[in-house]
């Protein structure tokens, strides 16, 4: 197992009292994943009053800070504390977390995907931070009890598909942030025979396409676009995507959102899960990556969807999963 040594911090903030708990800290758990909204932080405490130690009483609802090498990696609100002889654990999420807990119906009609995600932080007082211009303009968006992170995702699977750029989505220092995902990359690589230890690979095309057919148009006066890659089909058969598109769009227009689709969902989908890493606070999902490992023939930049760093004492060690990036 491959491990790093960092200095770990961990406040409680208990309405203006902040307590340094660090001493009670036991282990850390702190993880995130794309698919999921918030980052989580869980801590296992010593809760006694023997020795040295000082029992303490945490609440739901209590800030908490992760600081590693004096720098805040982590700031949140605990959501659940278990007490049991001598310990306690609590579990906290960032900012992201009211976005998942809160849901509405709503309609939005010529907005942005930016301009939606300020919304529902405005409307919800979540805290944001960088916003980026998303560009795209989404005629019509109808949601009916979702939360507001399934909304904001929609929009921002929307504006993929017409633009082909993807976006982080994340929060820091108490406020959601949205970035273009080229801006989320790190200088961070995995080599094997340097750092890369244990690891699973896989391939599939369970999700591909190679052929996008997209429809538009009165049904009078319908019109078709349809985008295709005839050496992957002769590879791997025919996977068509069809759609009827309900915006308004002309033939040029409908073309260039077939072959988007296409450029995006026409390759293999190929996963790494690599355990036991040397951590870095700086590898979390949503950041790109760069994976070196010549005996798979794979030298070139990955996307983070899942991450696991684990603290005991002064060790830090990371778990990954990690997708192929479409657009690096």
């Amino acid at each position: 197992m491959t491990e790093r040594k960092e200095t770990l911090k961990v406040l409680l903030i208990q309405n203006s009292n902040t307590l340094d708990i660090t001493n009670l800290v036991e282990s850390v758990e702190w993880s995130g994943s794309r698919a999921q909204a918030p980052r989580t932080l869980e801590v296992q405490l010593a809760n006694t009053d023997r020795g040295m130690h000082e029992k303490i009483a945490a609440e739901n609802g209590n800030g908490m800070m992760l600081f590693l090498e004096e720098k805040e990696v982590f700031r949140g609100i605990v959501f659940q504390c278990d007490y049991a002889p001598g310990k306690l654990s609590i579990t906290a999420y960032d900012q992201m977390i009211y976005l998942l807990k809160n849901k509405d119906s709503l309609v939005f009609t010529g907005k942005k995907a930016s301009d939606i995600i300020k919304k529902l932080c405005g409307d919800f007082s979540i805290p944001v931070g960088t916003i980026a211009d998303t560009k795209h303009t989404i005629k019509n968006l109808v949601f009916d009890g979702d939360s507001l992170f399934d909304m904001a995702m929609d929009a921002l699977k929307q504006t993929l598909t017409h633009t082909g750029k993807r976006y982080a989505f994340f929060s820091r220092e108490g406020k959601v942030h949205l970035i273009p995902r080229e801006e989320n990359v790190i200088e961070w690589v995995v080599e094997s025979g340097i750092n890369l230890v244990n690891y699973s690979f896989s391939a599939s095309i369970e999700e591909m396409v190679n052929k996008v057919k997209l429809q538009a148009g009165e049904e009078q006066k319908s019109f078709t676009a349809i985008a295709d890659d005839p050496v992957s089909q002769q590879k791997y058969g025919v996977l068509q995507h069809f759609e009827k598109v309900k915006d308004k769009v002309n033939r040029a227009l409908l073309m260039e959102r077939a072959i988007t689709i296409l450029e995006t969902q026409g390759k293999e989908k190929r996963t790494f899960s690599v355990d036991n890493l040397a951590g870095s606070p700086n590898v979390i999902s949503g950041t790109v990556i760069f994976v070196s490992v010549p005996e798979l023939a794979i030298s070139k930049a990955y996307f983070v969807e899942e991450d696991r760093h684990s603290f005991n004492g002064q060790k830090h060690s990371m778990s990954l999963t990690l997708s192929e990036t479409a657009d690096m």
